[in-house]
């Protein structure tokens, strides 16, 4: 039965399910309380204040991501203006869409009538990988709640034809094109495409839909709602593809004896040891379910795990394949997980005990003071980078002569400027590519003169030295956070460039 907190549920519960239904929605409070923390204190990470320039910046698509995300990042901009409130505004609704649907699929399976809405936004927050992913504004929070919205309209449509009842098609064609939504938001929703075919192929009384055209008509939406993602990269040589595909993992392709441990580790440790283990459960439990929703979702939940995490550990062997890649994998199988742990309290109490103390210490992370600048010897430039901007712009205000533009040697540091600055003011030149290389403006010309900023991960590249006819160090801009050291940024000159005498396509 699921865990309900209303006095109406909790009077005919045992003492201990009583008990547990309490836990869980103190849990609950915290972990939304510590949420509301971080989305309005936390500043910006780098990936957020690259994401939020692209909305200022409305394209069909984007070089390292679909559209999605910008679209409503530059349509809240535009009525809200710039705050953290507004940045965060989308991860927060997305979550409680995410939170709801996920109580009401695992309502459905189970055969209950109330939706375990508090259960299930525990044991999802509770998941540092989840609490990461919809806390931050990235693609990510997105891509859960989608690809969750497009699967439950399947599973309502292919439970009831597994029942002998037509099915609406009306809820078929919203599949299809929450699919594509889901896709215009991150390519890995291709994975639930896979389940879906898998599903359908696998189940006698569902194949028949195949010469249904109903079904091609839900491809057809998808592949139109997501068309933007292939007009723009027709447009631009695939580079979208051929930089995830070709750059990024056939160029890096080389056995790695321990990628499977680089690979597995940090996913037991960010989804949870105990959300692992009741994942599992669900998985060896297979398709049966006590419901025939249950048990399509089951099917279509292990179909999309297997295809996923096939795809990715065969991946880690010759790639450094990173842990939240197969984000697909488990999110349809957090419904039926949450019904695992209504029937497993000890280690419901386990998982919301150790989800809260890492929450607790990810806004303190994120929003306080790095845990790692505590740590001699430590250098996190990933979390370090996030503060300290404001004073950083001051300083280069203090060095800027008229004219003179800002200069990055990667996307990172140029978003944080952009962000602090609220547009965008600064050139980056970098070897690695980036949505900067698509933008015409703003650029630097023959004789300009510009103020670069960098620190001590990335010094100033030769290459891009010699673009100038003279490049001069100014001066350090130490960066602290309640008084503890966290980095050194270096402001340097660089007077007389000198444009390339080649195209870039040359």
């Amino acid at each position: 039965m699921p865990l309900e907190t209303s006095p109406g549920v909790l009077s005919h519960l045992p003492q201990a399910k009583a008990t547990t239904a309490r836990v869980a929605a103190l849990a609950f409070l915290v972990l939304v309380g510590l949420r509301l923390v971080y989305w309005l204190v936390a500043p910006p990470n780098s990936d957020e204040a690259y994401y939020w320039l692209w909305g200022l910046r409305p394209a069909l698509s984007y070089f390292d991501h679909p559209p999605l995300h910008a679209w409503i990042q530059g349509l809240v901009h535009a009525v809200l203006g710039q705050s953290r409130f507004a940045l965060r505004l989308a991860p927060a609704a997305t979550t409680a869409g995410t939170v709801w649907l996920v109580a009401r699929m695992a309502m459905r399976s189970a055969g209950e009538t109330r939706p375990p809405i508090v259960l299930s936004g525990a044991v999802i927050l509770a998941s540092p990988l989840f609490l990461m992913l919809t806390s931050f504004a990235w693609h990510d929070h997105l891509l859960i709640f989608l690809v969750l919205l497009s699967a439950s309209l399947f599973s309502d449509v292919l439970a009831d034809v597994a029942a002998g009842q037509e099915g609406s098609t009306a809820k078929l064609l919203g599949a299809g094109a929450t699919l594509g939504l889901a896709a215009l938001a991150k390519y890995s929703a291709v994975f639930l495409a896979v389940g879906v075919a898998a599903t359908v192929l696998s189940h006698p009384r569902l194949r028949p839909m195949l010469l249904q055209g109903r079904l091609w008509g839900a491809v057809i939406l998808c592949l139109a709602v997501m068309s933007p993602t292939l007009i723009w990269n027709a447009r631009h040589g695939f580079a979208s593809y051929r930089f995830h595909l070709a750059d990024h993992i056939a160029r890096e392709l080389k056995f790695h004896p321990i990628g499977l441990v680089h690979f597995l580790g940090p996913t037991i440790l960010f989804l949870s040891p105990v959300l692992c283990f009741a994942f599992l459960a669900v998985v060896r439990r297979g398709a049966p379910g006590p419901t025939p929703y249950g048990s399509i979702l089951a099917r279509l939940g292990v179909a999309v795990f297997a295809a996923s995490s096939a795809t990715f550990l065969a991946m880690s062997f010759v790639v450094w394949t990173l842990y939240y890649w197969n984000l697909v994998a488990y999110l349809l199988l957090l419904p039926p997980a949450v019904g695992w742990f209504s029937e497993h309290p000890r280690a419901l109490r386990w998982h919301l005990g150790i989800g809260v103390f890492l929450a607790a210490a990810m806004v303190f992370h994120g929003a306080v003071v790095p845990l790692s600048a505590l740590i001699p010897g430590v250098a996190d430039d990933d979390t370090f980078e996030v503060y300290g901007w404001e004073g950083i712009v001051a300083a280069i205000r203090e060095e800027q002569r008229p004219g003179e533009k800002l200069l990055a040697d990667d996307y990172r540091p140029a978003a944080h400027l952009d962000f602090t600055l609220g547009g965008l003011d600064t050139v980056v030149i970098a070897d690695r590519p980036s949505q900067f290389d698509f933008w015409p403006e703003p650029a630097l010309r023959q004789g300009d003169s510009a103020i670069m900023l960098t620190d001590a991960r990335e010094p100033p590249k030769k290459k891009l030295m010699s673009r100038f006819q003279r490049f001069t160090h100014l001066r350090a801009v130490p960066v602290s956070r309640l008084g503890v050291y966290l980095k050194d940024y270096q402001l340097w000159r660089g007077e007389g460039f000198l444009e390339p005498t080649e195209s870039p396509g040359s």
